[in-house]
């Protein structure tokens, strides 16, 4: 066979194998969050750390023998947001940022892991407080939530 006609057969040999994927899923949560259960291959942990200003991970792994592709409909990938005790929100890091409009795609290769990290400055602020992290994905949502404490 000629590279014409090997090259599209391995091309939809690909296609066929990845649309497969598997149903399994696990979360595991951080603090106090309890643990929930859905259908898709990946596992996320979500941390703060408040030890200088607070930093915010969430941690999402591909618990399979296969590449997942996380489907985003625009630019906005994750979000952290924080709110206060009383539930009034007083951060989100996607507020007065602009995302392009274009759907994007991003591979996780099997047992690999993409880590979303962002920074935020309380300023004076103390108290007890409530970070959810999302994974805007369509196709594989996630959203946790951490509470924390600030001195």
């Amino acid at each position: 066979m000629t590279n014409r006609v090997i090259i599209p057969l391995l091309c939809a040999a690909s296609a066929v194998a990845f649309a497969r994927g598997t149903t399994q899923h696990k979360s595991t949560l951080a603090a106090s969050t309890p643990n929930h259960q859905s259908a898709n291959a990946l596992s996320s942990r979500f941390t703060v750390n408040s030890a200088h200003g607070v930093e915010f991970a969430l941690d999402v792994r591909n618990n399979t023998k296969r590449m997942v592709e996380l489907r985003f409909p625009s630019g906005k990938t994750y979000d952290f947001i924080v709110k206060d005790a009383s539930g009034t929100e007083v951060w989100r890091w996607s507020k007065a940022r602009m995302f392009t409009q274009g759907v994007q795609n991003r591979l996780v290769k099997a047992k690999d892991a993409v880590v979303f990290t962002e920074n935020w400055n309380p300023a004076n602020m103390h108290g007890k407080f409530t970070a959810t992290a999302v994974l805007a994905s369509d196709n594989h949502p996630i959203q946790e939530s951490v509470e924390f404490e600030l001195k």
